[in-house]
Order: C-alpha cells, then structure tokens, then sequence
C-alpha cells in the first residue's frame, strides 16, 4: 500500500512539474558551439521606434483650389491680414483663406 502510494505521488508530482514546464515554454537546451556559428553575425531587424507604433498613417494632403479673394490677399491666420486694421481670414481650407476687412 505504501509503495503504491509513493509512485502515485510521484506520477502526480511528475505531471505537475511537466505541465508547468510545458506551460513556461521550452527551456532552452545547452547545443555544442561550432567555430563557424561564432564567426557569423546574427541578422537582426531594426526595432521600430515607440513613436511611430502608435502614430497615425500620413494622409495625403488636401488640395484648396485657389477660388479667388476679391482683394487677392491670400492668409492663413488673422495676423496676416496686415492691409487694414480688424483684418479677419475667413477659410475657405484647412491652410488657406481670404482676408477681410470692417466696412466704413
């Protein structure tokens, strides 16, 4: 009875143990090194930098056909708008606009 008992604990104790190795992964096993192994290098492929993982794809960009302002002053922003006092860039795209100006 106790030598039953002994062999199924260790049948027991053998699963749990090969079970976890197997769960682990698989270990790695000492290979003998050949002289050729060592002189050649090993390829690697270049890490990506963490920046461009989690940056967007680049679209390409947004073409604004020039509709013509009626004062042919083109801007981007109201401090271009420098012809008159209270200059205001109305846009028409994204990067492009006309300049307009208060009425007397």
């Amino acid at each position: 009875m106790k030598k039953t008992l002994l062999c199924s604990i260790l049948l027991i104790f053998g699963l749990v143990l090969g079970a976890g190795m197997a769960a682990a992964g698989d270990l790695p096993v000492a290979a003998p090194v050949c002289k050729a192994q060592l002189s050649t290098p090993v390829p690697t492929a270049p890490a990506p930098a963490a920046a461009d993982l989690f940056a967007p794809a680049p679209r390409p960009a947004a073409i604004c056909p020039l509709i013509g302002c009626a004062n042919d002053q083109y801007c981007r922003r109201d401090r271009d708008c420098t012809t008159a006092p209270g200059g205001v860039c109305n846009l028409f795209c994204p990067t492009q606009g006309c300049c307009s100006y208060p009425g007397p």
